[in-house]
This record gives structure tokens, sequence and C-alpha cells, in this order.
């Protein structure tokens, strides 16, 4: 009995051979959040602030925060794509933390114009394949039948990093300014791109090693012992239900249910998937349509969210309170999200993390001039239930050799949608009469959208989930 209670306690920790990635994550975003909280504030009062003579304020505080995912989209295509090739993701996301440190220490040196800020954040906006890699890493050393899982853990330890950065930083800019979060952020981005370093890089189990243990029991070292052996060996996996090998180009693995995982594969059996292969798939489409469509809505406030807060009258700790307290539920949240995305499918959730956005900023737009009312409904965390749904989606539509690319396929498509968004969003705030305030119609309208296309045409995609509705 102790045994069981002490076998349940232990599945709500990471396996120790995630650790290392887990750390990085929970240390990037704590690197982060320290800066990233108050730079749109910083950027609008001080920097654009300084030159009163600008006709569209808010769109140039969105070109600012744009150009550098813009720029970066190329850099992390050529770099994912290569990863996938040699499987040097840790030293990639060792140098994308470089990056992050270099950029935050000449911020604060140079900083102190619309051009340098602008030239500085485009030179090192690439160090944002870090979040692709590490999705892709550590999707592909944990167990298959974990992913959604382990997703849910990257989101605690993020959860748990960004608690931490938002905790200090309102902290840290009232008594320091820009200067202080960005020293911080610079420090602990360093750390985090050590820590991968100390991860393993390849899956869970040696395909190769067990595909050729396997192949050695079914090749006899003796002619006359061959036949009984083999004939053995085929007995047993009847026994247990499992499928028989009786030739090494048919050996797979069963893991779980017996079901045939691309994983399994051996090089030469893996598909080497293009970006368009993976790009053309039915439920990548879709998956990739309604999350543009949702984040295309959201994005004048991934740029805005800050300034808006500010414009509503929510004061500077309290937002960044904001920030802790929808993260600490976020991660309160990610306990049980993973464990129910591999028992009951990826589809529920991801409905649930899409429908949420038009609930949300549709009583903010209403509730706009209350800003304790505005203050507790950004304390949701909107991240929750649709990036873990939609990283397990993914991982669920691509092999081992494919991943980072299958995920960077996500990071392209946030990054396009949100900074088009904003510079749409944040151009009609510069030009219509309610100025910033009309800001939650646009993940209002869009959200719906996105709520009708996923609920009539995506499917799930978890392999077991799929088997079991076929069977039923």
């Amino acid at each position: 009995m102790s045994q069981k209670i002490a076998t349940k306690i232990t599945a709500f920790f990471p396996p120790a051979n995630l650790l290392p990635l887990l750390f990085a994550y929970l240390f990037d975003h704590v690197a982060v959040s320290t800066h990233w909280i108050f730079f749109s504030i910083w950027l609008n009062e001080d920097i654009i602030g300084a030159n009163p003579g600008l006709q569209y304020p808010f769109l140039l505080l969105a070109v600012i925060l744009a150009t550098p995912s813009f720029l970066a989209l190329f850099w992390n295509t050529l770099i994912t794509s290569f990863s996938d090739k040699t499987g040097r993701r840790k030293e990639f996301m060792f140098f994308s933390k470089l990056l992050l440190t270099a950029q935050c220490l000449l911020l604060i040196f140079y900083g102190n114009s619309i051009v340098n800020v602008l030239l500085i954040y485009g030179a090192f906006g690439i160090h944002t394949v870090f979040y692709t890699l590490h999705s892709a890493l550590i999707t592909s050393i944990c167990h298959p039948d974990r992913r959604g899982e382990v997703v849910s853990f990257q989101l605690i330890f993020a959860s748990g990093g960004w608690m931490i950065g938002s905790g200090i930083s309102g902290t840290i800019y009232n008594a320091f300014g820009m200067t202080g979060n960005l020293a911080f952020s610079a420090g602990f981005a360093i750390v985090a791109g050590i820590l991968p370093l100390f991860s393993q890089s390849k899956p869970w189990f040696e395909r190769k090693d067990i595909i050729s243990q396997m192949r050695e029991e079914m090749s006899p070292p003796e002619e006359s012992k061959g036949s009984k052996e083999q004939q053995q060996t085929l007995e047993n996996r009847e026994k247990d239900n499992l499928p028989a090998v009786d030739s090494p180009k048919d050996s797979f693995i069963p893991i779980g249910d017996s079901y045939r995982i691309p994983e399994l594969l051996t090089e030469v059996e893996q598909p080497k998937s293009k970006y368009w292969n993976i790009f053309s798939r039915r439920n990548i489409i879709i998956l990739l349509v309604t999350l543009a469509i949702v984040d295309f809505g959201f994005g004048p406030f991934n740029v805005m969210a800050s300034v808006y807060l500010k414009a509503t009258g929510v004061p500077n700790n309290f937002i960044a309170i904001s920030n802790t307290i929808a993260t600490f539920i976020g991660m309160s949240l990610q306990l049980f999200i993973g464990k129910f995305s591999d028992r009951r499918g990826r589809r529920p959730l991801f409905l649930i993390g899409i429908f949420a956005y038009p609930i949300l900023y549709g009583l903010t737009y209403l509730l706009s001039g209350y800003w304790v009312a505005v203050f507790l409904l950004y304390c949701y965390p909107l991240y929750a239930l649709k990036v873990p749904s939609a990283n397990a989606i993914m991982s669920d539509l691509t092999a081992e050799n494919e991943r980072a690319r299958g995920m960077n396929l996500i990071q392209f498509e946030q990054t396009l949608s949100l900074n088009l968004g904003a510079l749409l969003g944040c151009f009609l705030a510069d030009v219509l009469p309610k100025g910033i305030m009309i800001l939650p119609l646009m993940p209002t309208i869009f959200g719906v959208i996105a709520v009708i296309l996923a609920f009539f045409i995506f499917q799930e995609t978890h392999e077991k989930i799929v088997n079991r509705n076929k069977k039923s």
C-alpha cells in the first residue's frame, strides 16, 4: 500500500533526466520576466516619450518590439533544420542565451535612443530559438507516452521562473529603473544557457542498441538451436499479446499499447521530411491556422499589455502582482493538465484554452473603467491550456528527427501572427478616438472565429485516444 502511494507521489515529479532542461527553462523565464514586464512601459515613457512630436507612438512601439522577431524567423528556421540533422540542440541553446545576455548588457550601456534600441533588439532577436529547441529536445528524450505531462512540467518550471521574475521586477524597476532589470536578466540568462549542456541528447532509451539487441536475439548463434530459440521467442510474444518479430526488417519495440511510434524506427526508416511535408499535414495546418487567428487577435496585448494596464489605472506594483498570480495559477494547473492530456486527449484542453480568449477580453473591454476588475481578469493564465496542448499536439504529429522543425512552425506562426496583430492593433490605437482602450476588441473578435474553427474541424491527435475511439 505504501509503495503504491509512493509511486503516485513520484508521478507528480519530473524524471531526473529532464531536470537540467527544466531548470534551464526556469532560469530563462526569470531572466525574461525580470525586464519584459516593464520594458514596454520604459520604451513608451522614457524612449518614445522623449520625442513628443511622433505621430504614431504606439505603432512605433510595436515596430521596435516586432522587428527582432521578424528578423529571427530566417535564422530560427535555419538553426532548427540544422539541429534536426546534427542533433546539436544543447550547443545552440547555450549560444542563444549568450545572445540574450549580450542584448541586455548592450541595452544598459547604449539603449538611450530609438535607433539604438531597434538595432540592438534586431541584431540579437535570434535568442528566441531557445524555446523551439527546448521543446524539441525535452519531448525527444522523454517517454513517448508522457509527452503531454512533460510539456506541463515545462510550464510548471516556466511559471515558477516567471513568478520569481515578476515578483522582483516591480521592486527592481522602482529602485534602479530598467538598468537594474536588464542587469538581473543578463545574469539569469547565462545560467539558463549553461544548464542544458548537462542534459542528455538522445531519447530516454538508445533506439539502435535496443533494436540491435532484439535482432541479435532473433539471430541464433548456432544453426542447430536457431529454429528452436526463434520459435520460443515468438511464442513468448504471442503470450504477451505483442506483435511477432520474424525478421529484422519488421523489428520494433512496443511501448504502452502495441502501436508503432515514429521514434522507434531505424534511421533508414525514419522519414526525412522537409518543412513543406510537415506543414502540409491536415491536422498541422488546422492547428497552425487556429493558433494564428488567436495570436493575431492577441497581438496588441503581447507588446502593450503593461501599457494598457497602466492606462486603465493599474499601479506598477499591481501589474507585477497580476503576472505573479497568473503564473502561480498556471503552474498549479499544470500539475493536473499533463496527466489529463495524456489520458483524455489534447482536443478538450485545446478547445477550452482557445475559448478563454473571447470571454476574458470581452469582459475586459466592458469593465475597462474599473482597474480592479481589469487587474483581476488579467490574473487568469491564458497560456495554461493553449500552450501545453498545442505543443503536445505538435509532438504527436511529428517524428523525433523532425520535431524541432515542427516546433519551429509553431514559433514561426506565433512570431508572424502576434507581431502582425500588434502592428494593426497599435495603429488602430493611434488613429481611433478611443485609443488604446479599444485593444480588447481584437482578441474578442478573432477568438470567436478561432473557437468556431477549432470546434468543428480540429480532431484528436493522441494516438492512444484515437485507437481507443476506433475500437469503441
